[in-house]
């Protein structure tokens, strides 16, 4: 698999002194009015809310999580359920298909095939909830709104990036070919790194992308039965419980594709990809993953 697909920050050297959150500096992100440190963005049992009125009174289980091992799920998937490009947007998910993903995790049938790092950092984060505070969790991430806060540009030349973290970062220096890829990089990584639900990120993919993805999306890569529509619905917004996928992150949508492709998804859930997958290329995936994360999410909430 390609590692560009799973960006990876290596760990520090052994020896080298941990990294200490600043508790004194306050942060401010654009429109909001609240203030925050370091120490305290970075903190995954009390996470920030910078607008906490654009979405409902968190339960616990997001707002602050379960020690030691269950991270608040706010604190990688945001108050408002948009994600960032490393994990997850679980606004408007179906409550049923977010416990089975969980429990999948939990049980190690639903992995990563990240060549440097083959175990989800889910996993720990899966075992340290109860299914009720999972079930909670998913009910409230399903009554919440996806706002799409990407734009898909194709490209010949992608301006150069550095790893920042789990993801691309944009380091300034020039452009070099896009050469097959799909990267996509915040606006601004300080505000990324703030937690910032509202900076928007650019995915760039190889000129004819979209119209490539398109034609995949709505024919099937294997004929009518493997199109995208056929199971996730005619504007890809989700039937029943099966996930919505329009307007998500798309290099969260090519690692998925990759996942079901590798088996490093095997849960009950997954089989349905199976054929869909097993016919795409490379270039067929990073095409159908910019294509569909280019459409206009639902707007309209779960109940």
């Amino acid at each position: 698999m390609p590692a560009w697909a799973f960006p990876t920050q290596p760990p520090p050297p052994k020896g080298t002194p941990p990294v200490v959150n600043d508790s004194v500096t306050l942060h401010t992100v654009p429109n909001s009015t609240r203030q925050f440190t370091m120490k305290q963005v970075n903190n995954p049992f009390d996470i920030p809310d910078w607008f906490p009125s654009q979405h409902p009174a968190m339960p616990s289980s997001v707002q602050y999580g379960v020690r030691p091992d269950g991270r608040a799920c706010g604190y990688c998937h945001l108050p408002d359920g948009q994600g960032r490009p490393e994990n997850g947007t679980l606004a408007g998910l179906p409550v049923e298909y977010t416990v089975r993903q969980v429990r999948a995790m939990r049980v190690g049938t639903r992995g990563i095939a990240n060549p440097a790092t083959p175990v989800t950092p889910m996993l720990a984060v899966a075992k340290g909830f109860t299914d009720d505070e999972v079930r909670t969790a998913a009910k409230y991430y399903a009554r919440l709104k996806l706002t799409r806060r990407n734009i898909v540009r194709e490209v010949t030349d992608v301006p150069t990036t550095r790893i920042a973290g789990l993801l691309y970062a944009l380091d300034g220096t020039g452009t070099e070919p896009i050469a097959g890829r799909l990267i996509e990089a915040p606006e601004s990584i300080e505000r990324h790194e703030l937690r910032d639900p509202w900076v928007r990120y650019t995915t760039y993919v190889p000129v004819g992308s979209l119209a490539r993805g398109r034609r995949i999306a709505q024919r099937g890569p294997a004929g009518v039965a493997t199109n995208c529509t056929t199971c996730h619905g005619p504007q890809l917004l989700g039937v029943g419980e099966v996930p919505p996928i329009a307007g998500r992150s798309p290099s969260n949508l090519l690692r998925q594709l990759i996942n079901f492709r590798t088996r490093a998804r095997a849960d009950s859930t997954a089989a349905p990809m199976y054929p869909v997958v097993d016919a795409l290329t490379l270039d067929d995936m990073v095409a159908l993953a910019a294509y569909v994360g280019s459409l206009p999410p639902s707007s309209l909430k779960r109940k």
